[in-house]
């Protein structure tokens, strides 16, 4: 996502930063060709030229030719820039007066379907209600209560094969009031193109249902065409706002950046993937963080909070503090990350530079399932001590898991690692904390303390 712009501000940053001067020319050459990449990344050409003045009327005005980190100080700017231009703040739906009725508009094979479960399972405490209003659609129907049995939220179909949209929206409306359902997501009619017919039985559904958000869902990899869409849907129904789909799949985002400067609407969430987790809400100064190479790690923290049990995480980190780790711990916290999904969509989302160099496109799976395939090949015993691994036990899991013994050796390495990096915070504690990691050797024996004879 976005990788375009990644690469072009990544460039910014290891010409400016650290530079003790910047002259005028420098950032105007700059600009000159941020903005082509932009326009390359199929940003709307006018938002682009917008972004680009506002950018150079910023950066003179802050007077960063006189400062002594000019490179830094150009950076916040083109951040602060870039999140207002993307919304400035976060759109997030309000459930003050509930039910909360949703409507999804959008032509056929967009995703409103999926992005009906996405939403029920983001807001699974709002006892969300999923209402099919396409009747034309082969197997609509059907497939949308197959959605919510996987979202696990309730379904609500036509009462009869001769029922309409909106006498099928009417019902459902009443049926959540009184089964205390707080969000109602109504998965409209699409049609390949935008008609009259489709129009007029959605203004109609509006009209009646009075709904509180009206989120038309657009496929990112259109680019540019997602923009003229919004403005029709938007003169012709009126449109609270947009969900970007199949962002994963695009490298340059420009509908995303475009969005909100040439429709005036928000984006309200992007769809990341074909789960049902894969769905974001669209954070303006997360996005911007990202495209500038700074990272989400507040996204990245709210996914883990969802999948990883917080008991278990102290406890691991107790264990890691006094050198206790062993390799049943790194499996367990293997197969807690794997409940995430795709883990190149987590690296993609960290600061360039802090795994080590290591980005997104550098992420192999492979690589997961075969540290998997070797702890699995361990004996209990194996894995609950580490340090009882002698050449022949390793000889043994490398066959066992397909591997060989300098890929056994290697995880036994990191293990290792792992428990001596919880040194370094021992260095800072009072005598007496618990933290001292407890080292194994790769020799198959146990360390023997200092002073203690070996008897004859």
């Amino acid at each position: 996502m976005f990788d375009l712009l990644k690469d072009a501000f990544a460039k910014l940053k290891r010409e400016l930063v650290g530079r003790g001067s910047l002259s005028e020319k420098e950032v105007k050459e700059f600009l000159r060709t941020l903005r082509l990449t932009l326009l390359e990344a199929d940003v709307n050409y006018k938002a682009a030229k917008s972004l680009i003045t506002t950018l150079e009327e910023k950066l003179a005005a802050t007077e960063i030719y006189n400062s002594l980190a000019p490179g830094k100080q150009a950076l916040k700017v083109i951040y602060d820039e870039l999140t207002d231009f993307l919304g400035g703040k976060a759109a997030k739906l309000a459930f003050e007066k509930p039910p909360i009725v949703v409507l999804l508009l959008g032509l056929q094979g967009v995703g409103k379907t999926t992005h009906a479960g996405k939403l029920a399972r983001m807001f699974h405490g709002k006892r969300p209600l999923l209402v099919a209003a396409d009747i034309k659609r082969p197997a609509a129907v059907e497939q949308l209560e197959s959605v919510a049995k996987r979202a696990d939220s309730v379904f609500f179909g036509p009462q009869s094969t001769k029922a309409k949209n909106r006498d099928t929206c009417k019902a459902a409306l009443k049926y959540a009031v009184g089964h205390s359902h707080e969000l109602v997501i109504i998965d409209s009619a699409g049609r390949l193109h935008i008609d009259d017919e489709t129009v007029n039985e959605l203004a109609e559904i509006k009209e009646r249902l009075e709904p509180a958000y009206s989120l038309l869902v657009l496929d990112g990899l259109v680019g540019q065409d997602a923009l003229k869409q919004t403005e029709e849907f938007h003169a012709r129904i009126g449109v609270s706002g947009g969900i970007l789909t199949k962002l994963d799949g695009d490298s340059r985002g420009g509908a995303a950046i475009s969005f909100r400067h040439v429709t005036g609407l928000p984006i309200y969430f992007i769809g990341t993937g074909e789960r049902l987790e894969d769905l974001e809400v669209f954070h303006p100064d997360r996005i911007a963080a990202r495209i500038l190479g700074e990272g989400d790690i507040a996204t990245v923290a709210e996914q883990v909070r969802e999948v990883v049990d917080e008991r278990q995480s102290a406890e691991m980190a107790q264990k890691l503090m006094e050198g206790r780790l062993n390799f049943d711990d790194l499996l367990a916290q293997m197969s807690e990350l794997s409940k995430m999904g795709d883990l190149s969509k987590i690296l993609d989302k960290m600061p360039r530079g802090m795994m080590g160099g290591m980005d997104a496109s550098d992420f192999d799976p492979a690589e997961f399932k075969r540290t998997e395939a070797i702890i699995l090949s361990m004996t209990p015993e194996e894995r609950q001590n580490p340090y009882i691994l002698s050449g022949s036990r390793k000889l043994r899991i490398a066959k066992g898991s397909g591997t060989t013994p300098a890929d056994v050796n290697q995880l036994v390495k990191q293990l290792d690692q792992m428990q001596q990096m919880s040194k370094l915070a021992k260095g800072i504690m009072p005598e007496g904390m618990p933290g001292a990691g407890r080292r194994f050797s790769h020799g198959g024996k146990k360390k023997r303390k200092k002073g203690k004879k070996r008897k004859r």
